[in-house]
């Protein structure tokens, strides 16, 4: 087969999924229009998220499949990238419980306070450290369970022992996207060859500040890093966090958290919806079809995934 026809083929099968995304999406929309039940249980787990106005589409779909899928709802934090939280909020009026909605700055303002130059400068120019100085404020406050706005629920998390130190636990990812001339200049090459870690879940809480040697140097130089080629995306925050995990926490397997595109064009009902074995699935690549359609069956099963929450 010529490329062209390859090209061509890819193409409409692509428009296909995406078609069948916003059919999923407009479903869900009609479905989840209801009210919920106000006297649902509140547990005293904080869940964050960081926010702005292109990932806030979804934040109700992460939410509902949250309050579908858990024993008990958490104490919702949502940080925002600059976004002004009014039009956060706006997003949040379907919820019925304990929220708050703030913006990056007050993050900043939270490590300042500790002197922490270096941190708040590198959020100013990284979305992603904006990202970072967010999670490291709330985890120093309290333990913290922090997801991405393209993560959908299935089951309760396995969650760590909460220790006297710091205590992290990451997912898994299905590739490295670590910044590797950042890696060689911190001698930690090393990295390369361990199991890939994301940050789009993870477990915190305590401050690397006073448990992880160096902390304040590491961030001055990924900060330098980020400012000699003005970078403004990346994963550099996310090299931190496994930096951090790998010597001091762990990870979920990816058989629990789901992160690849191996289904990136699967039949329409994959088993892992009704598996029992996964609590949940970060849709990187699969937003636009997978999200919707998994969102959407969430919302319609009556049915509760059979794992439970626990420590380990």
């Amino acid at each position: 087969m010529s490329s062209k026809k390859v090209s061509v083929t890819s193409f409409i099968v692509y428009k296909f999924y995406s078609l069948l995304g916003h059919a999923c999406k407009g479903l869900f929309v009609l479905f989840s229009s209801g009210k919920l039940d106000p006297s649902k249980e509140v547990s005293d787990l904080k869940l964050v998220f960081f926010c702005g106005k292109k990932g806030a589409g979804m934040l109700k779909a992460v939410i509902l499949s949250v309050y579908r899928r858990w024993e008990k709802v958490p104490v919702i934090s949502i940080v925002t990238d600059g976004t002004d939280p009014e039009i956060i909020k706006k997003y949040m009026k379907f919820w019925p419980f304990p929220y708050q909605v703030k913006t990056y700055e007050a993050c900043a303002d939270f490590h300042l306070a500790r002197g922490r130059k270096s941190l708040v400068e590198w959020a100013r120019i990284n979305i992603f450290a904006r990202k970072l100085i967010s999670i490291l404020a709330e985890a120093e406050v309290g333990p913290t369970l922090y997801c991405d706005t393209d993560l959908l629920w299935f089951a309760e998390p396995r969650l760590p022992e909460i220790t006297g130190g710091l205590t992290l636990r990451m997912s898994q990812d299905n590739v490295l996207s670590y910044p590797t001339q950042l890696l060689d200049a911190l001698g930690r090459q090393d990295m390369m060859q361990k199991p890939a870690m994301n940050a789009g879940l993870l477990f915190i809480s305590g401050s690397p500040y006073d448990h992880y040697p160096q902390f304040e140097q590491l961030i001055d130089q990924v900060k330098n890093y980020c400012v000699e080629r003005s970078e403004e995306r990346g994963f550099s925050e996310q090299m931190v966090f496994a930096l951090l995990t790998d010597r001091l926490g762990d990870t979920w397997s990816p058989e629990e958290v789901i992160i690849n595109t191996r289904d990136l064009y699967w039949p329409l009902i994959p088993s892992y919806l009704f598996s029992g074995h996964q609590f949940a699935r970060h849709h990187v690549l699969t937003k636009h079809s997978w999200f919707w359609r998994d969102a959407l069956f969430i919302i319609l099963s009556k049915k509760k995934n059979s794992r439970q929450s626990g420590h380990s």
